[in-house]
């Protein structure tokens, strides 16, 4: 509308259609907005939703990892436990082996010290026992050498007593007699 003079024109181009037109570009203006801001408003609570669910999703696969982590400390925790009574069961059975060998050693070195003991006294009763046979043997060894040197004497005087009868004189000879130990 064009503008005219002021006062010569149509009433309806007064100052109340100007604020009426106002009006209208206001209201144009304000659902422009509002358009805007529901638009605006619309975006952000789409974007909120999908935070929302990305929170969710996010929350949820915390709690999964969290559950995981809980599941694998259990189960390490319990391997571990097993393990550590495998080794304190490895580690008694190995000490009763090492008691029942250290009772064995013992007994062994015992009955060693037994067995060297009873060869020793049988060495000392064999020592003995030899040691008295030779004293016996150089006894009976005396003994003959004296029983020999009677018969000889016997012998020299029978000879002395038949060569006197007989006029002849034998004497044995004294090699013959010291080989004998006389």
């Amino acid at each position: 509308m064009p503008k005219g003079k002021k006062g010569a024109g149509d009433p309806a181009d007064g100052p109340d259609v100007d604020a009426g037109a106002r009006a209208i570009a206001e209201v144009m203006s304000l659902r422009t907005q509002l358009g805007m801001r529901q638009t605006a408003l619309t975006d952000a609570e789409t974007a909120k939703r999908q935070a929302e669910e990305k929170l969710a999703k996010l929350r949820a696969d915390f709690d999964q990892e969290q559950e995981t982590a809980y599941e694998i400390s259990k189960d390490m925790t319990r391997q571990y436990k097993g393990m550590q009574e495998q080794l304190v069961e490895r580690i008694t059975q190995l000490s009763n082996t090492v008691q029942d060998l250290q009772d064995k050693l013992d007994d062994a070195e015992s009955h060693l010290a037994k067995t060297v003991r009873e060869k020793d006294e049988i060495i000392a009763s064999k020592d003995e026992e030899i040691s008295q046979m030779k004293a016996k043997m150089e006894d009976m060894a005396r003994e003959f050498g004296g029983m020999l040197k009677e018969t000889l004497d016997k012998m020299r005087e029978r000879i002395e007593l038949s060569s006197t009868n007989l006029e002849v004189d034998v004497v044995p000879d004294g090699a013959a007699v010291e080989a004998y130990g006389v």
